[in-house]
């Protein structure tokens, strides 16, 4: 049996951003080295002192992270 070594097309995530936008308004941005839990459409959370309600969320990527971004409304 032949064993060969995996070369990845793509290099590994570096880090994950969160990002939190409550209208165009970019209320909370976090980078950690660990994807955060995620977060669904309806889901009740506390920022500041304030609650929100997640409307949606999108995902994206670039070269070294992946994004997660979530819009909410206050309750």
């Amino acid at each position: 049996m032949e064993i060969r070594k995996y070369e990845s097309e793509f290099p590994p995530i570096d880090y994950f951003i969160t990002r939190f936008l409550v209208g165009d308004k970019r209320l909370f941005e976090q980078e950690t080295k660990v994807s955060l839990p995620t977060l669904v459409p309806g889901d009740v959370i506390d920022i500041f002192g304030e609650t929100y309600i997640i409307e949606s969320r999108e995902f994206g990527f670039n070269e070294d992270a992946f994004f997660t971004v979530y819009y909410m409304r206050k309750r």
